[in-house]
């Protein structure tokens, strides 16, 4: 992946050379730049979405472990915090902190981080993974594990879509 993204940059910068040859001052391609990024995001992504479909299969298997953060028991943000060390990602074991990084957003995709709120406080108590199709996979006390649920589920909580996009 490294080695394709390399190979992309260096065309484009000789393509670049070739378009400025016989000019007297250096071309710099912002569409060339854009083109490297958009790659590098699409890469991302494809990792996250990744990472959430091997998230599923810990599904009402992984117990529910205060502060734990393995498979073989999670909190909430500690599912969070494993399952995004998969993709290289480091975030904290708190679902607050984790509220507050990379860019919020107004629609979820599969991969985002999902954040609640009590209605009216700025502290969210809980965070878990967009897996599509308006569902979630989270660590949930109430169940003693690993669960699938409907975002609806949380529907008297504030809801907040996070992208991490480091």
């Amino acid at each position: 992946m490294k080695y394709l993204v390399l190979a992309l940059s260096a065309f484009m910068v000789l393509v670049g050379s070739l378009a400025s040859f016989g000019s007297t001052k250096p071309v710099v391609e912002t569409q060339q730049i854009d083109l490297v990024e958009k790659f590098t995001a699409i890469e991302k992504h494809k990792h996250l979405v990744q990472m959430t479909k091997n998230l599923v299969r810990f599904a009402d298997k992984t117990p529910y472990v205060f502060s734990g953060s393995t498979p073989s028991g999670w909190d909430c943000s500690g599912m969070v915090v494993w399952a995004y060390s998969k993709v290289g990602v480091e975030l904290p074991h708190s679902a607050n902190k984790q509220a507050h990084l990379g860019k919020r957003v107004s629609k979820a995709q599969v991969g985002d981080i999902v954040v609640f709120a009590y209605p009216g406080s700025t502290q969210f108590y809980h965070s878990a993974i967009y897996i599509g199709n308006n569902k979630i996979i989270n660590a949930n006390l109430m169940f003693g594990t690993t669960k699938i649920q409907l975002l609806t589920d949380f529907r008297k909580s504030q809801i907040r879509f996070v992208r991490i996009t480091r």
